[in-house]
């Protein structure tokens, strides 16, 4: 079970951490940690291959060839069981590198879903997210111009890639619910850029619902089925993000911000950004 003392509490450095196969362990103790974490098996053109290695996720053993791909998401008890061929190498980011654009939200729940990436199984979609996890790797290991950026690039196409796959060849397969197809996802994804837009503004689940071409009751429904958050909750993160912007630029008060972000009170406002921030707004 998840406790404190099996959680690994990973601070980073940069906003993605790279591990490469020198560095992945052989094998590691069962933990569990609050950010998303990559394992790849590096295919080094050894199409005949035999070795193998085995990671547990949640209790079930996926063991891993050369080509593949594990996703372990934040919360997930897992440990390294075997890596003795060396060839695993790893990503770990926090899921708030999503929250810069909308157009990730509707897919966040859909990557869940999802552990082991066989390379036999999906060879065009393996092959393209192992070219990005090498460019991460290469472009932290050379100390390249902007490596940084250049990581951070290579994560949001390898994610953009593989949410489009998932769209167009794996969602009915995978016995999602009918109510997730393409057109609710494209109107989910319109509503959290307009809730990003206009979170300043006096926005209520039944307005956005309408805007969206929903009943209130059925948007609310598979806005949180498909964001993982009520719909308040995503509203009061993006007036969150909005005061942080203004605070950022220094010249407004505390004050005028929480109402230009769309809190009715200066007191709602300090509350709800130390939830959301772990700090003042002062801070």
């Amino acid at each position: 079970m998840t406790t404190p003392i099996n959680f690994e509490d990973h601070h980073f450095s940069q906003s993605i951490n790279t591990i490469n196969d020198e560095f992945f362990p052989v094998h590691f103790p069962l933990h569990w940690h609050k950010y998303v974490e990559i394992i790849a098996f590096l295919d080094n053109d050894s199409t005949l291959s035999t070795e193998t290695a085995q990671i547990t996720v949640n209790q079930t053993v996926y063991t891993m060839r050369p080509g593949d791909i594990l996703f372990i998401w934040p919360g997930e008890l897992h440990e390294t069981t075997d890596n003795t061929c060396k060839r695993l190498v790893g990503i770990q980011f926090h899921t708030n590198l999503f929250d810069v654009s909308p157009d990730f939200t509707p897919f966040l729940y859909l990557y869940r879903t999802f552990h082991l990436l066989e390379s036999e199984q999906m060879p065009a979609l393996t092959d393209s997210i192992q070219a990005h996890i090498r460019h991460m790797l290469s472009a932290r290991q050379d100390n390249e111009a902007f490596g940084g950026v250049q990581t951070l690039i290579s994560l949001y196409e390898m994610f953009m890639e593989f949410g489009l796959y998932i769209r167009d060849n794996l969602l009915q397969d995978q016995g999602q619910s009918r109510a997730v197809n393409h057109t609710t996802l494209d109107k989910i994804n319109a509503a959290c850029g307009y809730i990003m837009s206009n979170c300043d503004q006096d926005l209520t689940l039944e307005s956005v619902a309408t805007q969206s071409g929903f009943s209130a009751c059925y948007f609310s429904r598979v806005f949180k089925q498909i964001t993982n958050y009520h719909f308040v909750e995503y509203l009061t993160l993006q007036r969150v993000k909005h005061a942080q912007a203004l605070l950022a630029e220094g010249t407004l008060s505390i004050t005028e911000i929480s109402y230009q972000s769309g809190f009715k009170s200066i007191s709602t406002f300090n509350r709800v950004f130390k939830q959301y921030r772990n700090c003042s707004p002062r801070e």
